[in-house]
């Protein structure tokens, strides 16, 4: 893959998640049960190379607080998160959806 194309893909890649940010953070609560801010930053530079704001993810975890997706708690010094049955709830149907993101996206990526 030359330069070119690999600093497309990183940015596609970054798109993506961005997009998808709110899914991915649910996904990480559910598969860790309990976790903060400043794990979701860290799960995001390990898995997918990005380096998100504290910002842009505590505002994220707010909104899904809001919607009671999730619910904080303090333990210890710090807020950690865990998932509602909503948020279980709706995680769960997204999911079901995959095949049909993923049909979606070749869509747009074939008619090249």
């Amino acid at each position: 893959m030359s330069n070119l194309e690999c600093k497309t893909a990183h940015a596609l890649n970054r798109r993506i998640i961005e997009n998808f940010m709110d899914i991915v953070i649910l996904r990480h609560i559910w598969r860790n049960r309990s976790t903060s801010g400043y794990d979701v930053i860290k799960f995001l530079h390990r898995k997918f190379h990005i380096l998100a704001s504290p910002g842009r993810i505590y505002s994220i975890l707010y909104s899904l607080e809001r919607q009671s997706l999730i619910e904080g708690s303090m333990n210890q010094r710090k807020r950690v998160y865990s998932l509602t049955s909503k948020g279980e709830g709706l995680l769960r149907d997204t999911l079901l959806t995959r095949k049909h993101v993923n049909a979606v996206l070749f869509s747009i990526f074939s008619e090249f």
